[in-house]
């Protein structure tokens, strides 16, 4: 089926044959720190991907759901299906169903009656990738306030707060230069914002860029705002992804931020890898990577999950092309020692190949002390696996009806 997705980044628009992109993992220990106090909840998100508005519905669950089940319920809300982030109690997206594709942050929080209704939103520019950091610190990108700023807004309120100003990093070298577009992620009390540079004076993005030969992300302190260092990284040329509710990274039980670089280009995939900022550092473990073209040449890296001593991610059998973003079902799941990752990967047995992760950044989830994968397909896979014993995994459960899905959350309301 012909569907046609648009990349909007920085004002260029990129129509092409595919639909949205990207994943990371999450795991309710280290995501958002949650507390054990509270009702547990569980948000599927499904729905429609062919033609936009990508209209769907999240439907919450009691517990994790099983079996065949239909994601369309009494509750359920309607809501735009190219992905979601969360941090517990909220699930946040940047569009919804009436913004028509404007930008904006909008929080949903689970109600009286257990479903899912918005419960805050800050009208954003440009662009507008956000992190949530904790329950009264998040960061988000305004394009129309400053290429060069972070703004800082409370989750809890959803009410701007101020922002932080990096004009003093500004390369002459290059005509145009923005922050935190492609990347906002935390640890250890420090905030890291990509910084991003065009060869030319327009916009752009990676498709219109030559690659640099670098990566470079600025460190913030969290506490304070202010700007400490840039970081750069010499083995990849991108970094997480532009407009696209998949943040293509993920914090490790380990305490590590694990980043995905996901090769796309011009011409193709290529250069895909994983690289990490290690617990109690700054920079970037130069002794450690893991690149994609060692295990199949133009695949691409797009979610990560490190949990227990162990690295999961998905593996394409062949390249990865953008006409096949949605609808190739060549992806397996393998695991890898993560501090020695070069002794090779094992395949996650039992579990059915599965088209790439695209928008969805819950592709790999550790919840409840289990590991779940995403498997969609076109052989009637629309759901999640979970791992059992000896690398092998069993279905979870399976969406019959509501469509496919698109993001998958533990959510805990707090006793009021």
């Amino acid at each position: 089926m012909k569907e046609y997705i648009r990349f909007r980044t920085l004002g260029f628009f990129l129509w092409m044959m595919a639909g949205a992109m990207f994943s990371s993992c999450s795991d309710d220990k280290n995501d958002p720190e949650v507390e054990d106090e509270g009702k547990s909840y569980y948000a599927l998100l499904t729905g429609d991907m062919t033609s936009s508005p990508y209209a769907g519905y999240i439907t919450t669950y009691s517990e994790v759901p099983s079996g065949t089940i239909d994601n369309v319920q009494a509750g359920s809300l309607a809501m735009q299906t190219n992905g979601m982030r969360y941090y517990s109690p909220w699930v946040f997206k940047r569009t919804s169903l009436a913004s028509q594709g404007k930008d904006e942050i909008i929080r949903y929080a689970v109600n009286a009656s257990g479903n899912m209704e918005e419960s805050g939103r800050i009208t954003s520019g440009e662009n507008s990738n956000y992190y949530i950091h904790d329950e009264s610190n998040g960061f988000y990108i305004d394009l129309d306030r400053g290429l060069l700023k972070i703004q800082k807004f409370n989750p809890s309120t959803m009410l701007r707060t101020g922002e932080i100003d990096l004009s003093g990093l500004r390369n002459e070298k290059y005509p145009y230069q923005d922050v935190g577009t492609n990347i906002l992620a935390s640890k250890d009390g420090k905030l890291y914002a990509d910084v991003f540079y065009n060869t030319t004076d327009i916009k752009g993005n990676f498709f219109q860029n030559t690659p640099l030969g670098f990566v470079e992300l600025a460190v913030i302190d969290v506490a304070t705002g202010k700007y400490e260092k840039s970081i750069r990284n010499e083995n990849i040329n991108h970094i997480g992804y532009p407009s696209n509710e998949n943040p293509m990274w993920s914090l490790g039980d380990d305490g590590a931020l694990y980043f995905c670089s996901h090769g796309f280009g011009a011409t193709g995939a290529g250069g895909s890898a994983i690289v990490r900022i290690k617990k109690g550092e700054t920079g970037f473990d130069k002794n450690w990577i893991i690149k994609a073209d060692d295990l199949t040449q133009g695949t691409s890296f797009g979610t990560v999950c490190v949990d227990n001593g162990k690295l999961y991610t998905q593996i394409g059998s062949k390249p990865l092309s953008y006409r096949g973003l949605l609808t190739d079902a060549i992806y397996d799941y393998y695991v890898f020692d993560k501090e020695n990752p070069s002794a090779g990967a094992t395949k996650i047995a039992g579990v059915p190949q599965t088209t790439y992760t695209f928008q969805c950044g819950q592709s790999i989830m550790a919840i409840d002390g289990k590991v779940y994968f995403r498997v969609v397909n076109n052989d009637d896979q629309n759901g999640y696996y979970v791992l059992g014993d000896n690398n092998t995994a069993t279905r979870a459960f399976n969406v019959a009806s509501g469509g496919i899905v698109w993001g998958f959350a533990k959510l805990i309301k707090k006793q009021e």
